[in-house]
């Protein structure tokens, strides 16, 4: 076995390697000097939480230099910050604060990368537990190229919960997150659709008024279409298993927003609609909740009896047929049990330990993420978290009977 002294000097010298070559084939410099700084922690340290501001992004990929699957954005080559743990950490919370969407990427003092994308919001957030003692160096990336946003970064010994929100409300102005499509009269195939999770931060009521205006969005919009030309009516319709609602800014800037139109599944139509853009969000009618849905665009109404499947398959991962509103046991071979988190990554806080047996009540997801599929569950007593069902070879969790 190799002695403390030659592990730790051979960590050293693969972190130097790294760096040389992250910075000869144009990556990220984990010893380049800090940008905005140099901050040095100790538990207990105020005033909490810790603030430090900067511009995020940068001229560097990040995806293309596959750090792993939320390693995302444009960075700068060296890091934002060097934040240096004077003593280890229970816990220990990195979060951005942005109006614009943002990244997160950490080179930690073992020389691997931990990043995340979205926790709250469009803010990214990372959460260790048990955080050693080290140099942690810090780049704020922005999602999108050649963007530079006033962002802050937050370090605290509490979870991203209890840090600041940016949410700002549903904004056109924003890229939709998961595209956009042109269509025109007699459109093929129709109907249109795509499948995406909705959910936010921002409630819709406190934006736009309106009876069916409810739920949570997104401050981008998930989707676009451009009606290229006239038509008689168009509508908007989402199919969930999950109780979700739509909001539709039209051509002409005006706002249509639905609740419940095919039982828990809302629709908007629109008669004799201008050509133009028209931005569409699908949120969640439960505050943090996040599913997935199918949003779906039709040149008539949309009947009760039309039938779409929403896709539960993550690469890597065994199929499943757990969908949301099923019931789920956690079965023997998660072992010591499963443990749901803040979020749908390994990284975030944990909210509860499932042990075997356990039931628990699927709202949300799925996601795939961070090497899992993950579904938002109910423990019970007021407990929701996100639950990993497996890995590439084993189930964790099993319809209940």
């Amino acid at each position: 076995m190799l002695g403390k002294f030659h592990a730790m000097t051979i960590v050293l010298l693969l972190t130097l390697i790294w760096a040389a070559l992250g910075k000869a084939q144009g990556g990220l410099n984990p010893n380049g000097a800090p940008r905005y700084g140099r901050h040095a922690l100790a538990p207990g340290f105020t005033p909490a939480p810790a603030r430090y501001d900067a511009l995020s992004g940068g001229d560097i990929a990040v995806k293309s230099l596959n750090l792993g699957d939320n390693c995302l954005g444009y960075a700068a080559s060296d890091p934002d910050f060097l934040i240096e743990l004077n003593n280890e950490f229970s816990r220990i919370t990195f979060l951005v604060a942005s109006a614009d969407d943002t990244t997160l990427i950490i080179n930690l003092p073992n020389g691997s990368w931990a990043c995340n994308d979205d926790t709250n919001g469009l803010n990214p957030a990372l959460v260790f537990h048990n955080a050693p003692p080290g140099a942690f160096q810090v780049w704020i990336g922005s999602y999108t190229a050649e963007t530079n946003d006033e962002s802050v970064l937050y370090i605290s010994e509490e979870g991203p919960q209890a840090l600041p929100t940016t949410a700002t409300g549903p904004d056109s102005a924003r890229d939709p997150l998961y595209g956009q499509t042109s269509l025109a009269p007699g459109f093929d195939p129709a109907p249109f659709t795509i499948q995406f999770i909705g959910g936010g931060r921002n409630q819709v009521a406190d934006h736009i008024e309106g009876e069916q205006c409810r739920g949570f969005v997104s401050e981008a919009p998930d989707f676009s279409v451009y009606l290229s030309d006239a038509f008689t009516e168009i509508w908007f319709a989402v199919h969930s298993p999950a109780d979700m609602t739509l909001l539709v800014n039209a051509a002409d800037g005006s706002w249509h927003c639905s609740d419940d139109y095919l039982g828990v599944n809302p629709g908007i139509g629109l008669p004799f609609p201008l050509a133009g853009l028209y931005d569409v969000w699908v949120g969640s009618a439960a505050e943090g909740n996040y599913a997935a849905g199918i949003l779906y665009v039709t040149a008539q109404e949309p009947s009760p009896s039309m039938d779409f499947k929403i896709d539960a398959s993550c690469e890597g991962m065994l199929e499943t047929t757990l969908k949301v509103g099923d019931h789920a046991l956690v079965a023997a071979a998660a072992g010591s049990g499963i443990v749901g988190y803040i979020a749908p990554e390994t990284g975030s806080s944990s909210v509860f330990t499932a042990p075997p047996g356990s039931a628990l009540s699927l709202a949300g997801g799925p996601v795939c993420a961070d090497e899992h599929r993950w579904w938002r569950a109910y423990l019970g007593g007021g407990l929701y978290g996100w639950v990993a069902d497996g890995d590439a070879s084993t189930r964790w969790l099993a319809p209940q009977p």
